[in-house]
């Protein structure tokens, strides 16, 4: 039943996974099939591993606390252009090697694995810079501050042939895994129509910072906290084939809301809304509502429900509600819950030899495209632009 919770071992020292090169689903036979997620269990990289993190923000912070739990990392160096910065993380217990200069920093250490936690126009430098040392690169989200650059930099990381992933670790979060998971599956069938928001209590007046620059950070909300929203919705209903989209700008020169209807291939629109200027979401929100030929699905952060008018798989006609209690938590540390240790530990796995995760550079950069059209389309106060010309 979809309202039952499992009991399992979430003992650290499993590794199960060790030489295996594929994401294998998680299974339980008091979970419904269609519920499965499409994360491994435990995932982890597949030998040890030398990695890097250049950028030492809020992110490039949390990314050191992850990776410093996952098993067989060695954490070589750190690197921010703002030397403080280094003696913070140390006093947070890093011992790391710290470089003011990324360049010095990979030249001395020779990470197998950088993750780049910079501002946005940096990602694509930074990045290549790591590839043609021969390192896997991890990019927090967006991929790049320009269309221009996100595809100059996924064409670098085909042509040495190392995976790049991009920090769109929504996809790791169960409850949304287990969506994608059952709409793949066909749950509710074809999807009609779909509406999604994304809300967040961060901006009410006129800020500084390269967030709100857009030569820096390529946008406002949509690029810095909706295109999380973005990712989900390609993964789970494909690539638009259209936007039209509008904004608005209230305290500065990027956008504090946006509002946009996508085209499907089929023919099937998606509303989407998202604003970083609106009380009472502390926590970044998300809500998805698709309604498909045999029912209806809505997912946020707090579950995932379904109604539909005949079974599918596990799945009963009806109404059934699945909880985050009711899946797996494999995860051994949770910074703002299991999404970045799992996101991680998975890009690490790859890097290693096995299978790419969901959040590799080619849907990040299909998301930005998205954004691209997104802006585009605002731009020209509403005009239908095709996604990707």
């Amino acid at each position: 039943m979809a309202g039952r919770r499992a009991t399992r071992s979430r003992s650290p020292g499993r590794r199960s996974n060790r030489d295996s090169r594929r994401w294998t689903p998680w299974r339980d036979p008091m979970t419904p099939t269609a519920a499965r997620t499409t994360l491994i269990e435990a995932p982890r990289p597949l030998q040890p591993v030398r990695v890097a993190v250049i950028g030492l923000g809020k992110m490039g912070v949390a990314h050191t606390a992850v990776l410093a739990a996952i098993p067989d990392v060695e954490l070589v160096g750190l690197s921010d252009h703002h030397a403080p910065l280094g003696r913070s993380v140390r006093g947070l217990g890093h011992r790391a090697p710290f470089f003011e200069h990324p360049a010095k920093l990979i030249e001395k250490t020779r990470p197998d694995a950088v993750f780049v936690c910079t501002q946005p126009d940096a990602h694509r430098s930074l990045a290549e810079m790591a590839l043609d040392a021969g390192a896997a690169v991890f990019v927090e989200k967006p991929l790049a501050h320009t269309l221009a650059d996100a595809e100059a930099l996924a064409a670098t990381g085909a042509r040495h042939r190392k995976p790049v992933a991009c920090g769109y670790n929504l996809a790791f979060v169960p409850i949304f895994a287990a969506a994608q998971h059952a709409l793949r599956a066909g749950v509710i069938g074809e999807v009609r129509q779909a509406r999604a928001s994304m809300y967040l209590s961060q901006t009410f007046g006129p800020r500084k910072g390269w967030m709100y620059d857009p030569a820096r950070s390529g946008g406002g909300v949509l690029s810095n906290v909706s295109s999380h929203l973005l990712f989900l919705l390609q993964w789970m209903l494909g690539t638009p084939v259209e936007a039209r989209a509008t904004w608005s700008l209230f305290f500065g020169e990027v956008e504090d809301e946006v509002r946009a209807m996508m085209r499907l291939a089929n023919g099937a629109e998606v509303g989407f809304e998202s604003s970083w200027s609106v009380s009472g979401y502390p926590y970044s929100a998300v809500v998805i509502e698709i309604e498909g030929r045999n029912g209806k699905m809505l997912v946020s952060n707090d579950g995932l429900e379904l109604e539909l008018a005949i079974p599918h798989g596990d799945w009963p006609a009806g109404p059934s509600r699945l909880r985050e209690a009711d899946l797996p938590q494999p995860a051994r540390f949770d910074v703002n819950g299991e999404s970045y240790y799992l996101q991680d530990a998975a890009f690490l796995h790859w890097a290693t030899g096995g299978a790419p995760p969901p959040n590799d550079v080619e849907r990040a950069l299909t998301v930005q495209r998205m954004i691209d059209a997104i802006y585009r389309s605002a731009k020209d106060q509403g005009g239908p632009v095709a996604v990707g010309a």
